[in-house]
């Protein structure tokens, strides 16, 4: 016998001497029970652990000509025995016994090499036996004998053909899998770049499959067709070379919803695929405006945007107003269900705080990145949706649902699968939440251009600038021309209400130009919030610039800090990495993986505390800065 392991182990045989007592009648045996629990090619205790007795379109093929046939037996008996009969037909093709089998367990016998034929049906039936009497015949059971495995398949693609350099790194491509003139293909097994086959598509026949490259350069396809014994093919190699794709192809179409009034929103990428307000409008979003969602309102193209059947991304930033049930983001309309849905589901913690997702579809795969970060992934096949792609709703039952309570910006869509990188960088679109130009010359406040909210002086600080001269009577000052100066140490700071929808547990970046006269052997803070979060200052354990963050991580420059001339600090942490980084003037200083940042306090700002010099044009972002944000800042605003 086979147990649950598949090791064979011995059943015990008992001997047993019975003495009978009593009248005629208890002395008549009874006849055996039929077998139950029938199964081929079973190596388990149990009878779900062989396939089961099945006739007609249901029944089994096997790969073997020497199957294995089982069944239960039971009686009053302690030893039983099991006949089986196999035919074609009417004819009687084998006939075997079990014998010797205890009552309660399975009978079991193989059919001798020679016997079965491939592609030819049989039947088999079984009874029980105590060796006077035997039970009625059972089963009915078909099999198939297949033991052939199907011809390798052949491979073909239009978007890959096997010459020429095509496409790109994350642009699916349809790879079509025929059977090569076998009739009982019934499965293909495929895997890129690795034998691993670990990809399965049920197909009766040839089947077309999306499939994207990841990589530039030759890529191979490995492909195995199964038939219905579950034999495999062959392996069919496939060779097709994927174009570079040095710089990655850019949406196609983004809506920035930056627009003030009216029912269009328009498509920043000139591709025409503007939206069509259906009872929303627009207000302040996570970068100026956005499309302001009620459980009503939603807006949609005219015609559909992806291609549900090959790869593709969506993106968008999302703040609900309220999180008590599931809310779709962005989707397609199919006939009477969306294709697919963009979802966001009840989170109380979430509520009044941007949020960005992204969707990824590619190869029978979703990916769901919140924040940059990896959340999940699913094994799914999209439904076909040829309808208007949707923003702030879905459909279900032919009718809208799953409207937004919030609101949403920056929507960006691509015709193929953003990478995990590429996720994490559209999580760190930088907005500007505060910026103090620092021009007023007179007076104890300053302004925030963005918010309009004043920044307050106190202490030893006012106002510096560029000389006069007197060579020039029409003399302008430019922004840059006028700072803040900053007296006495220790006693001159600029304070400012903490930027709106600034949040220091993501990423952030903070900027300001300095001119430090005096360095001391105390630190001296540029910019930092209260309660400390983050610091950007002067070290003078270091000599220094440094950026620390609340849980004691610093970058530092890697040159000392250089009083009386004018150098611009630039701050970043990424929150998808865990990196924090600084720039002094262009040149990236010092990188530092951080960790976790979950420290978010409601602190205002703070400006200047312990510096002896000028300070000008202090900003606050968020997202994360990378080189060339900061390049084209320092650009701009050079001193």
């Amino acid at each position: 016998m086979i147990n649950a392991t598949g090791r064979s182990f011995a059943l015990p045989v008992f001997a047993a001497a019975v003495m009978l007592f009593g009248s005629t009648a208890a002395t008549a045996a009874a006849c055996p029970n039929p077998p139950i629990d029938l199964g081929m090619e079973g190596w388990g205790p149990n009878g779900a652990d062989a396939l089961p007795c099945r006739t007609g379109v249901d029944r089994p093929v096997l790969a073997t000509q020497t199957p294995r046939l089982r069944a239960k037996l039971s009686g009053d008996n302690q030893l039983l025995s099991a006949d089986f009969v196999v035919r074609t037909g009417e004819t009687r093709v084998a006939e075997l016994t079990a014998k010797n089998v205890p009552a309660g367990s399975y009978a079991e016998v193989t059919l001798p090499q020679g016997v079965l034929v491939d592609g030819t049906v049989y039947r088999w039936d079984v009874r029980t036996s105590d060796g006077k009497h035997q039970s009625k015949w059972v089963g009915d059971c078909e099999f198939q004998v297949d033991s052939v495995a199907p011809n390798v398949p052949v491979v073909s693609s239009a978007d890959y053909p096997t010459s020429g350099l095509n496409g790109a790194p994350g642009r699916a491509g349809v790879f079509t899998f025929s059977p090569n003139g076998s009739t009982d293909v019934v499965r293909y097994g495929w895997s890129l770049n690795t034998d691993t086959f670990v990809n399965r598509v049920e197909a009766n026949g040839a089947v077309d499959v999306p499939i994207t490259p990841t990589s530039s350069g030759l890529n191979v396809l490995y492909v195995h067709s199964y038939d219905k014994a579950g034999h495999p093919s062959p392996v069919q190699t496939y060779l097709f070379r994927v174009a570079d794709a040095p710089r990655p192809t850019p949406p196609a179409a983004v809506w920035n919803f930056d627009e003030t009034d009216g029912t269009t929103a328009a498509d920043s990428t000139g591709n025409g695929h503007s939206l069509t307000l259906s009872g929303a409008t627009f207000g302040v979003g996570y970068s100026k405006n956005g499309q302001v969602n009620n459980t009503s309102s939603f807006s949609s193209t005219e015609s559909a945007l992806v291609d549900t059947s090959r790869a593709f991304s969506v993106s968008a930033w999302v703040k609900l107003d309220v999180a008590n049930t599931t809310y779709i983001v962005a989707s397609q309309d199919g006939e009477q269900e969306s294709g697919f849905a963009l979802r966001y589901s009840a989170d109380p913690s979430t509520v009044g705080v941007w949020t960005h997702l992204v969707g990824v579809y590619e190869a029978s795969k979703v990916s769901l990145y919140v924040n940059g970060k990896l959340d999940s992934t699913a094994n799914v096949t999209l439904t076909s949706a040829p309808g208007s792609f949707v923003v702030g709703a879905g459909k279900s039952g032919g009718v809208r649902v799953g409207q937004v309570a919030g609101t949403i910006d920056h929507v960006q869509v691509w015709d193929r699968a953003l990478s995990a990188a590429e996720a994490a960088k559209q999580s760190n679109l930088v907005a500007l939440r505060a910026r103090y130009n620092m021009d007023e010359l007179t007076g104890t406040t300053t302004k925030d251009e963005v918010s309009g909210q004043n920044g307050t002086l106190s202490g030893s600080v006012g106002w510096g600038s560029t000389l006069a001269d007197p060579d020039d009577p029409n003399q302008v000052w430019r922004s840059k021309d006028k700072w803040l100066r900053f007296g006495e140490p220790g006693t001159g700071e600029m304070t400012a209400p903490r930027p709106a929808n600034l949040r220091t547990d993501r990423s952030f970046t903070v900027s300001a130009w300095v001119q430090h006269r005096d360095f001391g052997d105390t630190a001296d803070t540029v910019v930092s919030m209260a309660g400390s979060p983050f610091v950007l200052g002067y070290r003078p354990d270091t000599g220094r610039w440094g950026f620390q963050l609340v849980d004691g991580t610093v970058a530092l420059s890697y040159s000392p800090a250089r009083a009386n001339r004018w150098e611009q600090l630039v701050a970043t942490y990424d929150a998808t990495t865990g990196k924090i980084m600084l720039y002094v003037g262009s040149d990236a200083s010092d990188s530092v993986h951080a960790g976790p940042q979950s420290f978010d306090r409601a602190g205002e700002l703070q400006v200047g505390r312990g510096v002896v010099g000028d300070i000008d044009d202090v900003r606050v972002y968020s997202g994360a800065m990378d080189a060339d944000d900061v390049f084209k800042l320092y650009s701009s605003s050079r001193h």
